[in-house]
């Protein structure tokens, strides 16, 4: 088998060329590795791997040397030129294998190294503007983002940290209306009409302090706050109705009690004189001196406010009571509604109809026809007294529970001919 040395020149130019690719490789390793600061034991790999290489090339042109010039091999030229040529394509092809493999790990740890511009190109690519500036305002790290909006503030990109920061109080202060400036902390709007918040805070890095400049984007957050003000200011006058609103329902409610109460007054004082009426005008032995007293006492301590308000259980016994003192019958058809408030109107407008029956109709009966709706209750009232010379005028008793009804949302309305007939719509 052939040496190494005694290959013709054509084979061993082909072998040359080869292992200038191998040393050009094995350079661009050596430069990968430093530039991906790795570890020191990657370097270490990378510089044997290197060596190797060069001691090949280097025998390599040693041989090829001393075969033109006919002086004798040297160490590596002896060593390289009497393998035999296989052996030395072999240790060419491992080194190729090695390089292959230790680019192929290379490659993998990428992804988990941090090159020299790989913190600017992130913070490039935020959306907040970010600087960092020593104690007499250098600059040692600026974003674009914080170019862009110095640039709109100022027409100029930060050359100087602590300037800039001066520059954003002294405007805030002279345009106080276009931004709000803290402790630390300065809000100012650019002229796109976007909000942004500066936050400067100290960092402690050994020996030396770095100053941070943050810039926050508060252009959305802003606008929502001026929507919630706007909101707030709507609520303020909803408020200022609502205590309107309050204070005439206070009103109404007390002008009710007192409507209330005279309507009550004068079911009282009219029940008390028409069984006075009655009672003289009965022979003297069935007179019931007892039974008027006894009213006429309820009426009077009514009149001086010393009566304690019936339940509401009670109230249609009261109403049979006062039509038997005046000999009047009360017929019902259906049943009295079980709301409180209905049951009060319904009660105050037969109280009514009771005395306009005896004053006015001189009638011994008094029908009641109470019918339940889809749309709520139907009260109707007639007597079988004489009928009305003319049409009703409202005025005193029936205005009064008028207005009762009304203020409920139901209706009222008064039938003159052929008889009486009065109708209450809950």
């Amino acid at each position: 088998m052939r040496l190494y040395y005694e290959l013709s020149v054509m084979d061993r130019m082909f072998y040359g060329i080869g292992a200038i690719f191998l040393a050009v490789a094995v350079i661009g390793i050596m430069v990968m590795v430093w530039f991906l600061r790795m570890k020191k034991r990657y370097m270490l790999c990378a510089c044997i791997l290197g060596g190797e290489t060069l001691l090949v090339v280097q025998g390599m042109m040693d041989v090829n040397s001393s075969l033109e010039t006919g002086h004798s091999f040297s160490f590596l030229a002896n060593v390289i030129g009497k393998m035999p040529y296989p052996v030395v394509l072999f240790i060419m092809i491992f080194i190729v294998i090695g390089q292959i493999t230790f680019v192929m790990v290379l490659w993998s740890k990428k992804e988990t190294v941090l090159i020299s511009g790989a913190i600017k190109e992130s913070l490039d690519n935020l959306p907040d503007g970010v600087c960092f500036f020593d104690e007499d305002g250098r600059t040692l790290l600026v974003n674009k983002q914080m170019n862009r909006i110095c640039g709109e503030l100022f027409d100029t990109e930060i050359l100087n940290g602590e300037l800039f920061w001066k520059q954003l109080v002294e405007r805030v202060e002279k345009e106080f209306q276009r931004g709000i400036c803290e402790d630390s902390v300065v809000t100012v709007c650019t002229k796109d009409e976007r909000i942004w918040e500066f936050r400067r805070n100290t960092l402690h890095i050994g020996k030396n302090e770095i100053c941070e400049l943050v810039a926050y984007d508060l252009t959305e957050q802003y606008g929502l706050s001026q929507e919630l003000e706007e909101r707030n200011k709507k609520l303020v006058k909803i408020n200022e109705r609502l205590c309107k609103y309050s204070y005439e329902v206070e009103r109404i409610t007390a002008e009710n009690e007192i409507l209330n109460a005279k309507i009550q007054m004068h079911d009282n004082v009219g029940r008390s004189l028409l069984a006075f009426r009655s009672y003289l005008m009965q022979p003297e032995e069935e007179r019931d001196r007892e039974g008027l007293l006894l009213l006429w006492r309820y009426t009077i301590a009514v009149l001086r406010n010393e009566t304690i308000h019936a339940e509401d259980s009670s109230d249609w016994e009261l109403l049979l009571k006062a039509a038997q003192a005046v000999d009047v019958t009360i017929m019902r058809k259906g049943e009295l509604p079980k709301n409180k408030k209905e049951r009060k109107i319904a009660i105050s407008a037969l109280h009514e109809c009771l005395t306009n029956t005896v004053k006015h109709a001189n009638g011994s009966e008094l029908y009641c026809s109470i019918y339940s709706r889809d749309t709520g209750m139907m009260l109707e009232l007639r007597n079988n007294g004489l009928p009305p010379v003319e049409i009703i005028q409202e005025t005193g008793g029936l205005k009064n529970l008028r207005r009762i009804v009304e203020n409920t949302g139901g209706s009222m309305t008064i039938e003159s001919t052929p008889y009486f007939v009065l109708r209450v719509e809950l």
